[in-house]
């Protein structure tokens, strides 16, 4: 991991919330010998204190070369301090060289939204070499990879 950055503590003001589905008791004994033989630090009677609590969330930013799993990287930072975590949305703002933003350096920008949601309304007019606008924005962001 290159960068791992707390952006916003959202503390309880959010709307997330904790699932309400209650396990069965067998399942219950299966989940806690599970976690308990991933580390034996943590007792067999860990329980939330309530369901209607409402858990801290927090946004996060990472930099993280290939291959990186993300969601397990947060798994382990709650189990780090003796609670659970997992990931509620996660957006990849660069792939590679492609990036959400417009592109800056050695980054492709994506097509902008705007011009896809433009182009489902209206496809519009064509210029002198017979591209709509929607046709161009994608051929400007086009890579060609030749196998060699």
């Amino acid at each position: 991991m290159h960068k791992l950055e707390i952006v916003e503590w959202l503390g309880d003001k959010h709307s997330y919330k904790p699932p309400t589905k209650e396990l069965a008791e067998e399942q219950r004994e299966a989940l806690k010998k599970a976690l308990h033989s991933v580390d034996e630090a943590v007792p067999l009677e860990n329980e939330p204190e309530s369901a209607t609590d409402t858990p801290p969330a927090f946004v996060l930013s990472m930099t993280v070369s290939g291959g990186t799993y993300v969601r397990s990287i947060v798994h382990d930072l709650a189990h780090a301090v003796g609670s659970a975590g997992h990931v509620v949305t996660l957006t990849r703002s660069r792939q590679g060289q492609f990036s959400l933003d417009e592109g800056k350096d050695d980054e492709l920008g994506c097509v902008p939204w705007s011009v896809i949601e433009k182009a489902t309304e209206n496809v519009g007019e064509t210029d002198e070499d017979g591209w709509t606008d929607w046709e161009r924005a994608v051929f400007d962001h086009l890579e060609v990879i030749e196998n060699k």
